[in-house]
């Protein structure tokens, strides 16, 4: 990777630090360069209140209508689909629906919906009652790709299902709604993807961003739209006489903060409120299948973040998509048996080490394909075999290691799969757009997206026009490698007040990362600690004489170039080393540059 060009944001202007004398100075600047400018803004970002902060579901134009139809389903006995994608959004959205409906289903007289043998063998993930016909689908990934297609429309309609409720998916799928209105089959749409010229316009759409929405969060993950539609449910529910305590749609926030950080939603506005409050309920979850996930992941307890969710959650739910069927995944956080949940959530543990080990070979077989992309805006890699679930791993990674956008794509025949991630702000799904005419089907966001195309000419036709799109989109300083710094700092100013400050921005992720410091010192001390090596620790002394500590991680080959009383600027992060009772700062360095 090239070396990172460093931008620090800028201060924050003399009239408003006069405004504010009581906000740490450095908070004051993390909080206006995010966009927090105002006491009202700040009273929300920094203590989010339910009552006040999370919006209505009726705000959503359509969510009346929505709500009705599913009564009349369930008054009719008519038969309900719940169709989620594969990833772990769709595969919670989809779960808080099933759980939601099955809670409803019992609270109004019928038998509760239980995990069973012919719940586990059935594709479609069939869960029904003797007065209720509850079911869930999730596509395969390699056989039937994203979204609700005609066929799968075909196949519910033959099976009896009157509703489709789609997760995660729908809006582009205008052709198989209108199959299922030819065949009889109504569907609801809860989606948030890049809305289409073509609006699905036979079903009722629950989407943030479609024209005319009223719902003023744009930013609401798949999930998080399936939420507000189980909160206006359950809702209903108890004004006819369902016996649900007040609030109890909050329970279903451990799956909503899950899904916000696997899809990359910004932790901002209404979903800071939605992720604060998921991570509460994440650390006393209720949901046998996450514990017995955690446990499967080998972590011992404590307080569960973002970082848990990025990196041990996340990726295991993924997993079961990527490398079989994620039908494991919703039966896993649906199962109530603990004894059948440890197995389940034993074997998406197996399958994510699968995954690492599969991915990192396609990924270094695609870095060899590469090899000097020279001053291509983009890279299209491509080979036969490579797994349609694990394209976007392979792209996210060559990002990092050629920082442009890249579409990595698997051969099978004649048809190509592939997955494209974002470089510099260029918007991937936008690119797909302008290319449409060469791809089968194609879906998104301006980070990362999804296609498919048929025939070697058609997937040509499809790479040259993508690479004439970078050209005339991207000029060569979006090409840059850059590192944001929130702030230079003296080495005399990291101290306890300082961390207090910082945390109580939590909880971080996309649009409120993590702080970044630099600060100029002068080297004290400096060796590698763990494997071979591979981490530094050094000592580095400020401007004003005082020592700090810094970790590295993967910086051990530093040492060849370090030595006493050099100068050394060093981007960090500020956290908290514990060992053996006794609690330091502890400085973990994002970057050095001597």
């Amino acid at each position: 990777m090239k070396e990172r060009v460093w931008i620090t944001d800028p201060a924050v202007p003399d009239e408003a630090r006069a405004a504010f004398p009581d906000v740490h100075p450095v908070a004051l600047r993390l909080l206006w360069n995010r966009g927090v400018r105002t006491q009202a803004e700040m009273d929300v970002f920094l203590g989010p209140d339910w009552s006040r902060d999370a919006h209505s579901p009726s705000m959503f134009r359509n969510m009346q209508a929505a709500v009705e139809r599913v009564f009349a389903a369930l008054e009719a006995g008519e038969r309900i689909t719940v169709h989620g994608d594969y990833d772990a959004d769709g595969v919670c959205g989809t779960t808080v629906l099933m759980s939601t409906l099955c809670d409803i289903c019992r609270s109004l007289g019928g038998q509760g919906p239980q995990a069973d043998k012919a719940f586990r063998e059935n594709p479609a993930g069939l869960r029904a009652s003797t007065a209720f016909q509850l079911s869930s689908y999730i596509p395969h990934r390699e056989k039937e790709g994203y979204g609700l297609s005609v066929a799968t429309m075909e196949k519910l309609a033959a099976e009896g299902t009157k509703l489709v409720i789609t997760v995660d998916c729908g809006i582009s799928n205008k052709d198989a709604i209108d199959r299922g209105r030819e065949l009889g089959v109504d569907t609801i749409v809860c989606d948030h993807h890049a809305v289409p010229d073509a609006l699905p316009d036979a079903a009722i759409l629950l989407h943030p961003q479609v024209p005319g929405e009223t719902y003023p969060n744009k930013t609401l993950c798949g999930t998080g739209v399936a939420f507000k539609l189980a909160s206006a449910l359950i809702h209903e529910a108890s004004k006819r006489g369902a016996s649900f305590a007040e609030g109890y749609e909050k329970w279903l926030l451990d799956l909503v903060a899950i899904a916000t950080v696997t899809d990359v939603m910004p932790l901002m506005g209404e979903n800071r409120v939605l992720e604060t409050y998921g991570l509460k309920v994440l650390n006393k979850t209720r949901r046998v299948g996450i514990q017995k996930l955690l446990e499967a992941a080998g972590n011992k307890g404590g307080e569960l973040d973002t970082v848990t969710i990025g990196f041990q959650i996340g990726p295991r739910l993924n997993a079961a998509g990527r490398m079989e069927h994620a039908r494991g995944a919703v039966e896993l956080l649906l199962e109530e048996d603990p004894t059948r949940a440890a197995e389940l959530a034993m074997r998406l543990n197996e399958v994510n080490a699968d995954r690492q080990k599969a991915s990192e070979a396609m990924y270094q077989e695609a870095k060899r394909l590469v090899g000097d992309p020279g001053d291509t805006k983009c890279v299209i890699v491509s080979s036969a075999g490579w797994s349609p679930g694990l394209v976007g791993l392979v792209a996210g990674k060559l990002v990092n290691d050629f920082c442009r956008p890249v579409y990595a794509v698997g051969k099978d025949g004649e048809r190509y799969v592939g997955s494209g991630r974002s470089f510099g702000g260029f918007d991937v799904t936008a690119a797909l757009h302008a290319c449409k005419e060469h791809l089968d089907r194609f879906g998104g966001h301006p980070q990362a997206c999804g296609f498919s195309v048929s025939g070697e000419e058609r997937f040509a036709f499809l790479v040259e026009s993508l690479h004439k799109h970078a050209d005339a989109h991207i000029k060569p300083d979006d090409l840059r490698p850059i590192l944001r710094v929130d702030a230079d700092l003296d080495l005399e100013d990291v101290d306890w007040a300082l961390l207090e400050a910082v945390q109580k921005l939590e909880p971080f992720g996309e649009k409120n990362p993590r702080p970044l410091f630099a600060s100029r010192a002068t080297v004290v001390a400096f060796d590698t600690v763990g494997a071979d090596g591979k981490h530094l620790r050094l000592s580095a002394r400020g401007k004003g004489g005082r020592i700090a500590k810094f970790i590295g991680f993967r910086f051990g080959e530093w040492v060849k170039r370090l030595k006493p009383g050099q100068a050394l600027d060093v981007a960090f992060e500020l956290g908290v080393n514990e060992w053996k009772g006794n609690r330091e700062l502890q400085l973990r360095i994002v970057d050095l540059k001597a």
